[in-house]
């Protein structure tokens, strides 16, 4: 007979703690037992700008929405988002690659990028700082990760294309949404720039900003990619626990 209850080597419990595959095979449960939401894609395979093979955790679908989902598990990160002066309010715009149909004799399918709206709304910010630690010092940045989901995003959406005929081709646009899914705490830091002092660079010690915790954020800014465009892309990024409740809001408004 077996064991059912065998004691657990430590390097096996060790292994399963520090990996973030369980937590990858717990978003795309999430994804799958959304309404409306279908998994397409797991562990795609893409190559790099340098001929390295890489793997996109996820790929699910939304009406006329692929998004691609990279998860990021953590122990101690703490992302917090800048918006310098006073925020405008939540954004509905997200820069994004999408596939069109041109409009002409040969009703070809091409892969473009430019606005689109976007339900639901999230404040947007060009900067993150990622705290890596629970003192906040040591700190590392997040465009590191978005860029990757960029450009995996990029490479889904290239394959996407070639599977596609053009008399098969929807009316609507496909909107392909870069996604970083991440049990870290999120937050949206507002300040003053003229609270700054250009003599320390540091904001002032009392409560220097307004800090609001946050469920989803658009991260939006040049990154470089591996397509033809070169302007802004959106990343989502997405607090784990309100994954279901984002996915369920998503929604293409043109």
């Amino acid at each position: 007979m077996t064991d059912q209850h065998p004691k657990v080597p430590q390097p096996v419990n060790g292994a399963l703690l520090a990996s973030g595959f369980p937590f990858q095979t717990a978003v795309a449960q999430v994804l799958q037992h959304t309404p409306g939401c279908t998994l397409t894609e797991e562990e795609f395979p893409w190559q790099d700008e340098f001929g390295i093979d890489q793997f996109l955790d996820l790929v699910g679908q939304k009406g006329f929405c692929v998004v691609t989902i990279e998860c990021k598990k953590t122990r101690k990160e703490t992302f917090t988002f800048l918006q310098p002066e006073v925020a405008s309010g939540d954004e509905i715009r997200v820069r994004c690659a999408y596939l069109t149909q041109i409009k002409d004799a040969t009703r070809r399918v091409e892969l473009l990028y430019g606005d689109s709206q976007l339900r639901p709304k999230s404040p947007e910010s060009a900067f993150c700082v990622v705290s890596t630690g629970h003192s906040g010092k040591d700190q590392r940045m997040l465009e590191h990760d978005a860029q990757r989901i960029v450009r995996a995003t990029d490479a889904y959406a290239q394959h996407y294309q070639d599977t596609f005929k053009s008399k098969d081709f929807p009316e609507r646009n496909r909107l392909f949404l870069p996604v970083i899914v991440t049990n870290a705490k999120l937050f949206v830091a507002e300040y003053n720039t003229a609270d700054v002092s250009l003599e320390t660079g540091e904001l002032p010690n009392h409560p220097p900003a307004t800090i609001s915790s946050i469920k989803w954020v658009r991260f939006r800014k040049a990154f470089r990619t591996g397509g033809r465009d070169a302007g802004h892309r959106t990343v989502l990024v997405v607090a784990a626990t309100h994954l279901k409740t984002f996915l369920g809001k998503l929604e293409d408004i043109g």
